[in-house]
């Protein structure tokens, strides 16, 4: 292969690098009793990297995570590619005979598991992978924290040759058969995650909550676009709308995702309130009803409503409020509906991904096989 002069390969674990060169001091993550700075996240992904490939991970294989929103599944977004691998986030509301189906359809070989999740692999088929526990405790006792502790704190070389490369796969929740798996690329999740950045408005001085589930479409790529910018991830191991309150309060929480059904027992909790600090969330899924948007308008909730498919990297269409639309009636909003966007063929065919959306500039790469 020749040299690619004056070129470097587009990658999201950049990201992590450059934050960490320049905010190493800023808290990146905070989760429930203990936070990392930005230099610390930089140095637990080279000692999962590491400690990966001393394990034996070679090229392209695939690392599984079976995880809620805690550290270790941000980490994994960072330190599996880091070290060469294809990250696998499963989805954890499957059951055991969908956990396993992925792991052996994907061709896993290293499995890392939360503790409250491994009893969905007690029917599993786990020859020939890997399994490390995760206590989510951050104590040297923890495994996750041992295996991690044996790795080193040093960058690892980069195994990237090209951006094109796969960095993850995204299984679909299996509603007309098995899970499908979606190929995302080094550059997909790149372009995708500095598109969130600018959509949503994100700075170095925001803080994102993490209500989404990260094995959903990656996050959205907040994973890495919270990361792009320098900004602080709040990890959530479970949606607890008194808890997403507190949180909202005591972090100065200043953007969170979810779908319409989270914002209704959001809104209509006791602690439901007024923020002092206006907080901008992505909606994706069915559309916010009118009532929705205007009772979290109240509440200092500003809503940016997102469309998009596993097959784009999570959101890929935006509706861009325009401030004259506020006195028009809801039937005369609807004059740019399917403007752009269309369906090729009827949803129950089979169609390849060029088919399901050929106009996107970030779609996946292809279905794993």
């Amino acid at each position: 292969m020749e040299p690619k002069v004056y070129r470097t390969e587009l990658t999201p674990v950049s990201f992590l690098q450059r934050s960490a060169l320049i905010f190493p001091d800023k808290t990146a993550i905070i989760h429930e009793n203990r936070s990392y700075s930005y230099r610390e996240f930089a140095e637990r992904v080279y000692r999962l990297a590491s400690r990966l490939r001393a394990l034996g991970l070679r090229k392209h294989e695939r690392v599984a995570f079976l995880c809620p929103n805690t550290p270790a599944l941000l980490e994994a977004h960072y330190a599996v590619p880091a070290a060469g691998g294809i990250l696998v986030a499963i989805n954890t509301r499957l059951n055991s005979s969908e956990v396993d189906f992925i792991l052996h359809h994907a061709g896993c070989t290293f499995l890392f598991v939360d503790h409250e999740l491994a009893p969905l692999l007690k029917t599993a088929n786990l020859a020939g992978i890997q399994v490390i526990q995760i206590q989510d405790s951050g104590q040297p006792d923890d495994p996750y924290e041992q295996f991690l502790a044996a790795g080193s704190p040093e960058p690892v070389e980069s195994w990237l040759a090209d951006e094109e490369e796969t960095i993850s796969i995204n299984y679909t929740s299996g509603t007309t058969g098995n899970p499908k798996g979606v190929m995302y690329t080094y550059r997909g999740a790149y372009l995708n995650a500095l598109g969130i950045v600018i959509e949503t408005q994100l700075t170095n001085n925001s803080v994102y909550l993490w209500t989404l589930p990260m094995f959903h479409c990656n996050g959205w790529c907040f994973t890495w676009a919270v990361t792009a910018i320098g900004a602080t991830h709040v990890c959530l191991r479970r949606l607890d709308p008194e808890r997403v309150w507190d949180i909202l309060d005591q972090e100065g929480v200043t953007h969170y995702n979810g779908a319409p059904t989270v914002h209704i027992f959001l809104v209509n909790h006791p602690k439901a309130h007024r923020l002092a600090r206006p907080a901008t969330v992505a909606i994706g899924g069915a559309p916010p009803s009118p009532t929705l948007l205007a009772q979290m308008e109240q509440l200092n909730i500003h809503v940016l409503h997102l469309y998009g498919l596993t097959e784009t990297y999570g959101p890929n269409t935006v509706c861009a409020w325009h401030p004259e639309w506020d006195a028009l009636s809801p039937p005369n909003r609807r004059g740019f509906e399917h403007a752009r966007d269309r369906c090729i063929r009827r949803p129950a065919r089979h169609v390849s991904l060029v088919q399901t959306c050929k106009r996107h500039r970030a779609m996946a790469r292809r279905w794993a096989k």
